[in-house]
């Protein structure tokens, strides 16, 4: 999966555990008043985890691909 794409899940999966009202309690009074419950955190600390191992899968697909050009480049004797 692409940076970009896991970014998206990321982000989509966060504001569905907002949309929560058993996760997240939103207030209408002001962002002070806003905040995840204990419920919300347990399932937070648990969406990271997963979503880390995705991140980490991500990035070293993404580097092992620049390594690659990389070294085509760098075959072809173009400058790096």
């Amino acid at each position: 999966m692409h940076k970009h794409a896991v970014k998206d899940v990321m982000f989509g999966g966060l504001i569905e555990l907002m949309r929560n009202r058993r996760y997240y309690h939103l207030s209408s009074v002001g962002v002070n008043y806003c905040h995840w419950t204990d419920e919300g955190k347990e399932a937070l600390q648990e969406y990271i985890g997963i979503i880390s191992h995705m991140l980490w899968e991500a990035e070293e697909a993404d580097l092992k691909t620049r390594s690659k050009e990389l070294v085509m480049q760098g075959l072809k004797g173009e400058k790096i």
